[in-house]
């Protein structure tokens, strides 16, 4: 059910070391493996939690943008926050369009009532997630809060591009 490390560095992996010394191209590869076949459905349903919500708003480009943006970002949070470890999934670029959606939500962009209860439920997942991953040592953090806090950015900065609609 599990990779080894060894399996995944070899597959595209990130690992600090090698992605620094001219291996760049595992910052965005990482982002397209998993350890496993739980950690790949996990991040299927919980990137298709989200999409429901920003496909319909961004378009499909748009999206898979915001996606390789913020999962790169994560990828390099990882390299430069973490020990050298193997790191792989789309937890990353996922944390980033939650990211994404949070700046959105505090923007006029919705509708008062809508904000709310989407600000609410979006902290509430995200806050878990961020401490779970203080608790179980294999999940990285580093990657989530990096494509947290790009998402954030490229929503804010998309803000001003997005506000003719009103959802």
């Amino acid at each position: 059910m599990w990779f080894s490390a060894e399996t995944l560095y070899v597959w595209g992996g990130n690992y600090g070391p090698k992605t620094i010394n001219g291996e760049w191209w595992r910052l965005l590869s990482n982002i397209f493996l998993h350890g496993g076949l739980l950690h790949l459905v996990f991040n299927s349903i919980v990137l298709a939690n989200i999409g429901v919500y920003l496909e319909p708003f961004l378009g499909s480009v748009r999206l898979l943008i915001v996606y390789l943006i913020t999962g790169v970002s994560a990828s390099m949070t990882s390299v430069l926050l973490n020990d050298p470890i193997v790191s792989v999934g789309a937890s990353g670029a996922i944390f980033g369009l939650y990211g994404f959606f949070l700046a959105l939500l505090t923007t006029p962009l919705f509708r008062p009532q809508i904000r709310t209860t989407f600000l609410r439920n979006t902290l509430g997942f995200v806050g878990i997630n961020i401490a779970f991953g203080f608790i179980v040592p294999a999940v990285d953090n580093a990657a989530h809060l990096g494509g947290l806090l790009s998402g954030g950015l490229l929503g804010y900065l998309s803000y001003p591009l997005l506000r003719k609609r009103k959802v």
